[in-house]
């Protein structure tokens, strides 16, 4: 369904993009990326080209959509992307979000007593409910989340979609949802903010440790601020195989994914 949806932006893109001469090589292994999911777009603006060898690639992203990967990495001399990007899972987030931040992602359900954000450990099922604890018998497949206060207005909350390329993160969709809906992919508005006016320095160092510690070389990851403790953020959920925000028009697509793409080729060429 989403692939079929980006045909047209994907075209589109394409054929705005002025393609500069070809300057380094990625390949992507064990799984293809299909020209719909962020990196290879982002990288149509680019000098980065598409290779399938893997011994002359200057850059291997290893591209595995499962929640816990398990790859037998290939033998090249090439930079390798997301190598240790094992788990993306929401218990794993939650315990590197807590160790970097100093703060607590994850509740105990069996003990704690008020609400609680109740989702499926694995990656991009959107199931999440308000849940109330203490819960007798919390479910073994789910995670039990700090219920983030993200409401900017009456009815509305916000989303902070981050691109991350090599622990930075070098753009930020600020999605507006309403309240009823805040756990679907369903969207009221989306824009383009500059990362170094949405988030303080020190918050941004906090990313890039974070980051570190996911083993994040490129991905994106979803960024909330509770309101009600001063804006406080908290990382619920991170991806390394990330599809572009669709809830936007392709002319501020363009413009966010040409930043993302600039960023993408010098950590590739840095090899």
């Amino acid at each position: 369904m989403l692939r079929g949806l980006w045909i047209v932006p994907y075209l589109q893109f394409r054929h705005r993009m002025s393609r500069p001469a070809k300057r380094g090589t990625i390949a992507y292994y064990p799984q293809p990326a299909g020209p719909w999911y962020t990196l290879p777009l982002a990288l149509a603006g680019t000098g980065i080209r598409l290779t399938r060898d893997l011994k002359t690639a200057d850059a291997v992203m290893i591209f595995d959509d499962r929640t816990v990967s398990d790859v037998t990495l290939p033998h090249t001399q090439a930079k390798l992307l997301n190598v240790l990007a094992t788990d993306i899972s929401k218990a794993h987030v939650g315990r590197v979000f807590e160790a970097v931040f100093g703060y607590p992602l994850t509740l105990d359900p069996l003990t704690h007593l008020g609400p609680m954000v109740q989702k499926s450990d694995g990656n991009g099922l959107h199931d999440g409910q308000i849940v109330q604890g203490p819960l007798s018998a919390p479910l073994v497949d789910c995670v039990y989340q700090h219920p983030v206060e993200s409401t900017v207005r009456k009815g509305v909350t916000e989303d902070l979609r981050c691109a991350c390329v090599g622990g930075v993160v070098v753009q930020v969709f600020r999605k507006e949802k309403a309240c009823e809906s805040r756990f679907q992919a369903v969207y009221l508005e989306t824009t383009l903010r500059d990362p170094d006016t949405t988030f303080s320095r020190e918050e941004r160092q906090l990313i890039t440790q974070f980051c570190a510690a996911m083993g994040l070389d490129f991905g994106s990851m979803d960024v909330l601020r509770d309101y009600s403790e001063g804006g406080r953020l908290y990382i619920v959920d991170v991806n390394k195989t990330c599809m572009p925000v669709l809830s936007m028009p392709v002319g501020e697509l363009e413009i966010g994914l040409r930043r993302i793409g600039k960023a993408a080729e010098a950590l590739i060429l840095s090899a």
